[in-house]
């Protein structure tokens, strides 16, 4: 399959830790020749799994979960210590919390809280996947003890009104290893070396543009620049870096121990 005879389709999230990734397309500053396709990040895991995607940023746990993916070096959505956009919150100590509302659209970060509890705390939690609206975070705690955020809409959570866990600080804490959230995977046999030529050009343009990405942000979000910036410049790493990479593999290790996955194999695009 290459290039030549179809057009592939690469899925990716939209929430504001992609837009380094993806301004460039969408702008057409980058004229790529592949279609860009967005969704959450959990349907685009299905979408990769079921064909409709050949390539795509998907929840790192899922890598595990679908057969015949390869990882693509030097793209992830990862961070060493706290992120702020992927938050636990209550109004109970963590000793009161045993179900909790979980965002449908992740299933890394429902992984990882599973593994922070055991791991942490000793104890098996009962989560339940939220669908609602998550513009008012607090009604996700209508049925359960605490809910876990993903996102943007994280930015929204009242950080002195709840008592609020960072999952990407907790996992640095315990682990002194970067967490990688979502990572680039592409269906085995499908050629994408011209493709990541233009993706990396997008990533490159992309933080070239970081002034206009946090000038939109503003507007959607209501983030002002200096915290953007923070957020894209130093809270989000996107190069899927060999201490990334060690951070997974510890990850995936962990969640064969709780029977999340089977395997912590790892096996890349081109080797």
């Amino acid at each position: 399959m290459s290039m030549n005879n179809k057009r592939l389709r690469f899925g990716c999230h939209n929430f504001l830790n992609s837009k380094p990734l993806t301004y460039a397309l969408t702008e057409e500053i980058v004229k790529a020749p592949f279609e860009t396709v967005f969704a959450p990040p959990s349907a685009l895991a299905d979408m990769l799994k079921n064909g409709e995607l050949d390539f795509a940023l998907i929840p790192a746990i899922e890598y595990q979960r679908i057969p015949d993916l390869k990882i693509v070096p030097g793209f992830s959505i990862a961070a060493a210590g706290e992120v702020k956009t992927v938050l636990m919150f209550s109004d109970k100590l963590v000793e009161g919390i045993n179900k909790v509302a979980v965002d449908y659209r992740s299933r890394t970060s429902v992984a990882l809280l599973k593994i922070l509890f055991k791991k942490k705390f000793g104890r098996n939690i009962e989560t339940v996947e939220e669908e609602g609206s998550f513009e008012i975070p607090a009604t996700m705690l209508g049925n359960a003890d605490a809910a876990l955020l993903i996102g943007d809409e994280a930015f929204l959570v009242d950080l002195e009104k709840f008592r609020v866990m960072d999952l990407s600080k907790e996992w640095f804490d315990l682990t002194g290893k970067p967490f990688v959230f979502a990572i680039l995977c592409v269906r085995e046999g499908v050629n994408i070396d011209e493709a990541i030529k233009y993706l990396t050009e997008a990533k490159a343009v992309g933080f070239e543009n970081i002034i206009s990405i946090c000038d939109d942000a503003t507007d959607k979000i209501g983030l002002s620049d200096e915290e953007c910036r923070d957020y894209l410049l130093h809270r989000i790493r996107y190069e899927l870096s060999e201490e990334d990479v060690e951070g997974m593999k510890l990850f995936f290790e962990y969640a064969v121990a709780e029977g999340l996955v089977d395997s912590s194999n790892i096996s890349f695009y081109g080797e």
